[in-house]
């Protein structure tokens, strides 16, 4: 019963996290399709910016991962929804540091943003896969 209660907070704690992702997926993935240079310029003050149409690139992905995530907002007792927005947050892990060491003069925003983000990415997608698992198992008893 203990088992039981533990697991549901877990799937309560999976359905908020993915609601959040969804908003700020939307929110990052649109300010980068419609104003590209504005965000560059949160990231990187002292620099003219660069990099327009691969932010636009990127913004399209992010935008690509809010159905995902609302589908596991919508059902997060389902494993397959959880591995899915998993897989999504871990593939994003490398970007952050790849760009934190190659980029130029980042501002304080920026920097914080590019080595918060693969933490949280880690940490959230492995706890969605997590409960993934343990779905999976209560699914096979």
């Amino acid at each position: 019963m203990e088992e039981n209660s533990a697991l549901e907070l877990k799937v309560r704690l999976a359905r908020l996290l993915c609601a959040n992702l969804a908003a700020f997926d939307i929110l990052l993935g649109g300010a980068s399709l419609a104003a590209p240079s504005l965000v560059l310029k949160l990231f990187s003050p002292k620099l003219p910016p660069a990099g327009e149409a691969l932010l636009r690139r990127a913004g399209a992905i992010w935008l690509f991962f809010v159905p995902v995530q609302l589908w596991a907002a919508l059902k997060p007792e389902s494993p397959k929804a959880l591995r899915a927005v998993s897989i999504l947050r871990l593939q994003e892990v490398p970007a952050d540091p790849i760009w934190l060491a190659t980029g130029e003069s980042f501002g304080a925003f920026g920097k914080f943003g590019l080595v918060f983000a693969p933490a949280f990415n880690l940490v959230a997608g492995l706890f969605l896969a997590h409960v993934a698992g343990e779905l999976e198992e209560t699914e096979g008893k």
